[in-house]
């Protein structure tokens, strides 16, 4: 059985540099962002294991780069989950500059190792 979608709010910190997914209020993942001289660069995602596969991770992409968008820069993409969903989001690849030799053993890294 696949688990519910529940409602997942986003939302901004930038005291910590995270956008944060929530669930009923709780935490349940985040997405680091950086800024040096500019330019903004999405590093990593984590998602609580009860949550996965429940649109958590896609809601954090979606929202940073509907708020990075407005900014007018391009911003650099160093997650592979986020790599992952502008590769099925196309309308998103004008808006980024993807580091693939920086990331980790994703569905991308390995994509594009085999040749993708």
């Amino acid at each position: 059985m696949e688990p519910s979608r529940a409602a997942v709010e986003v939302r901004k910190d930038e005291t910590t540099r995270l956008y944060e997914a929530l669930i009923d209020g709780q935490v349940v993942g985040n997405l680091a962002y950086e800024t040096t001289g500019g330019r903004v660069s999405l590093t990593h995602s984590y998602v609580n294991e009860d949550q996965r596969h429940r649109g958590v991770a896609s809601a954090l992409a979606r929202y940073a780069l509907e708020d990075l968008s407005q900014s007018q820069l391009k911003a650099g993409i160093y997650c592979g989950f986020v790599a992952d969903y502008v590769e099925d989001h196309p309308e998103w690849k004008d808006a980024v500059d993807i580091n693939r030799s920086a990331f980790l053993a994703t569905r991308t890294a390995r994509d594009t190792n085999s040749g993708r």
